[in-house]
């Protein structure tokens, strides 16, 4: 057995961890519940923070309303940080809760992101009420968690040029920087701070203030700013729109950062975005984006203490091409593969649908499609025997677009509605279309040829909605190739 499976937590003598232990348990047989996405072991999980790489192994935080806080608190003080460490980047193991507000100055503990230093993580994450506050993680497993003392290192100042919100932080030789995401003057704005001693911190001015790219009221929240390929990359949620990104030059001396180019990572309705709030880790030259997923269905803050609520995207690598952020799943996710199943060349007339019963509700697919002369191709997942219900990928070969719709993906009638999801994606002479497709129950994350990535939440009513279609619509097609994996459980015991 490998050390994931092994499990570092195996040393923990924690009352908490044995706790979450129990609820992973309690909630194995929740038919949404993922099986191979992480997800909180109760309670309630909304924005990743603070993933990183440190010392052979991968950490994911997360703002996290644990279990035993009472139902009925105000969000901005239940939130605390949640912790989660894996060998593989695949298989993650419960550690205890990293960050409360019951020991610092501020009401919760919101959003963030961590810096990795030789012997220590650092930590700083937004304390509603105060400021933007500084902790260190260090021990085998990031377990010791020290606040400073001077928290908030930088406190909401009324009267300040600047908005204290989320911030990330990152290190150029002995200076640290800091972003506080927010906007100003209903402009996007990253306010931009620095520090010899992570204590001191002097604000520099707007590192980006955008009122080109972006819409006016959109904001920068969750910022995460990093080098890649050459390029410093910025990625962002704004509430408004969902997350961003930017592609530019940066100076440290002057403290700016020149965007060249702006793209959108939701690609569905204003407000109510399916893909939320990044974390962004560094491995090496490695870069690797979690994002959460929200919650489709009504209720879902109702009570974290008798339930769960929340969902981490698969781990996705970021590249530059052609001046564009590219998302790809992370290649380890490979290792989850099981059964295998292999259809080719299957020709598709007008109107014609290709059927494939009880493919299963925790599965990856690759579809690789000659779309042909057909205006449009689908492909739909856990769809029901009688096709009443499925979540279906669409192509438009006549707009060059890919988009995902989800109005016939439940029965149930406490599950919200929402526009079809739709992104370009303009295929070059010859190109097939090359389609991969992660399905995880109560989660569809997609991914088509290497360019554009659709992800939403499903809860589909029958249990028998575990099949799979494509149907070529106004021309012919032909499927190459359709690949089918049955995908493992990432929970030790299978729950």
């Amino acid at each position: 057995m490998d050390r994931a499976r092994e499990g570092p937590v195996a040393t923990s003598e924690s009352p908490q961890v044995a706790d979450f232990a129990r609820r992973r348990r309690e909630f194995s047989d929740d038919p949404y519940r993922p099986d191979y996405h992480f997800h909180p072991p109760g309670g309630l999980l909304h924005d990743p923070n603070g993933a990183l790489y440190w010392n052979g192994r991968y950490h994911l935080f997360y703002q996290f309303w644990p279990p035993d806080v009472p139902e009925g608190t105000p969000w901005s003080k239940a939130m605390h940080w949640g912790h989660a460490v894996s060998d593989d980047l695949v298989h993650w193991e419960d550690l205890p809760v990293a960050l409360s507000p019951e020991d610092g100055p501020e009401d919760g503990c919101y959003s963030g992101q961590a810096l990795v230093e030789d012997d220590r993580a650092v930590l700083m994450y937004y304390g509603t009420g105060a400021g933007n506050c500084v902790a260190t993680a260090e021990g085998p497993l990031l377990t010791e968690v020290e606040k400073c003392d001077a928290n908030p290192v930088i406190p909401i100042d009324d009267g300040a040029p600047y908005e204290i919100f989320d911030p990330c932080l990152w290190r150029e030789g002995e200076t640290y920087y800091s972003l506080s995401g927010w906007k100003t003057d209903r402009r996007l704005t990253e306010f931009l701070f620095t520090s010899e001693d992570l204590v001191e911190w002097e604000y520099e001015g707007p590192l980006v203030q955008d009122g080109f790219f972006t819409d006016p009221d959109e904001d920068g929240a969750v910022p995460n700013f990093f080098a890649v390929d050459g390029r410093h990359v910025l990625v962002f949620f704004s509430h408004d729109r969902g997350p961003q990104y930017y592609v530019g030059e940066f100076d440290p001396g002057a403290g700016r950062f020149e965007v060249e180019r702006h793209g959108r990572l939701n690609h569905g309705p204003r407000v109510h975005s399916n893909l939320h709030a990044p974390s962004v880790l560094h491995e090496g030259d490695r870069r690797v984006a979690f994002f959460n997923v929200v919650e489709g269905r009504e209720h879902w803050r109702a009570d974290p203490g008798e339930g769960w609520a929340g969902v981490v995207s698969l781990p996705r690598d970021l590249s530059l091409v052609d001046g564009d952020l590219r998302l790809t799943p992370a290649d380890e996710l490979t290792a989850l593969r099981r059964t295998h199943r292999r259809v080719e060349s299957v020709p598709l007339a007008a109107g014609d649908e290709f059927e494939a019963d009880e493919v299963g509700e925790s599965v990856e697919l690759r579809a690789v499609v000659d779309v042909g002369s057909a205006d449009q191709v689908d492909l739909s997942v856990l769809r029901s025997p009688d096709g009443a219900e499925a979540t279906t990928v669409s192509y438009w070969a006549g707009a060059d677009s890919l988009g995902i719709d989800t109005s016939r993906s439940s029965e149930r009638g406490d599950v919200h509605t929402r526009p079809p999801e739709a992104a370009s994606l303009a295929l070059g002479e010859g190109e097939r279309l090359d389609v991969r497709v992660f399905v995880d129950r109560s989660i569809v994350e997609v991914f088509a040829n290497g360019r554009r990535t659709l992800t939403t939440r499903v809860y589909p009513a029958r249990r028998e909605s575990t099949g799979v279609s494509l149907l070529a619509r106004r021309g012919h097609a032909h499927v190459d190739s359709l690949d089918v994996w049955e995908m493992d459980s990432i929970w030790d015991g299978g729950d």
